[in-house]
């Protein structure tokens, strides 16, 4: 589906563990021209290549994405763990992502923070990420997490308000090694239970 499509009456904004039953809806975002990094939105040399890799083999490259424990590469960090999740509202809407080190809220230099999303562009200003977000702070409880720093591009006004919905307080700003310097990022943090 893309944004000249006809869009189907959407269910409740839940989180669903990537599956190869829902494959398919990632697939078609890809297709549309989706990243699921936000760094790489509009890089159709990505997106062809992660197209063309899941459609080689559509298991291994939903093992590769959904990859639990591994460990930073060229660290003495210890595993870093990722909670991947589609967000649905009886389609696929994008993604959201959990980065933690089980007993710490630190994350390696090279890690942008503790969440990550995108939302297809047919499916944004709905309230999905918001949703999506809030519903991931439930997940974040689970893992024993008291707070999160969760970032955006300064000039990204709709994540910033994704970010202030869910309670998020502004604690510094600047680039991060994650991103090209120039590049100016706001610092959040997050606590579990403090939405607005």
């Amino acid at each position: 589906m893309t944004s000249g499509d006809t869009a189907r009456p959407a269910g409740p904004v839940v989180l669903l563990p990537p599956e190869l039953e829902n494959l398919s809806g990632f697939e078609a975002a890809l297709a549309a021209g989706w990243s699921p990094d936000p760094r790489r939105a509009g890089d159709e040399i990505y997106v062809r290549g992660e197209l063309q890799r899941l459609r080689q083999d559509r298991a291994k490259f939903l093992g590769d994405l959904i990859a639990d424990g591994r460990r930073c590469i060229g660290s003495r960090s210890p595993p870093l763990t990722t909670r991947l999740f589609w967000i649905w509202d009886g389609e696929f809407c994008g993604s959201i992502s959990l980065r933690f080190q089980a007993g710490s809220e630190e994350l390696p230099p090279e890690v942008s923070g503790h969440v990550g999303y995108s939302v297809v562009p047919w499916k944004q200003r709905n309230g999905h990420a918001t949703t999506a977000l809030s519903l991931l702070m439930a997940v974040t409880s689970k893992e024993g997490l008291d707070r999160l720093v969760i970032l955006c591009n300064e000039d990204n006004d709709a994540s910033r308000r994704v970010i202030e919905r869910n309670g998020g307080e502004l604690f510094m700003r600047g680039p991060h090694p994650s991103d090209r310097p120039d590049q100016i990022k706001l610092y959040f943090w997050l606590k579990p239970g403090t939405a607005g």
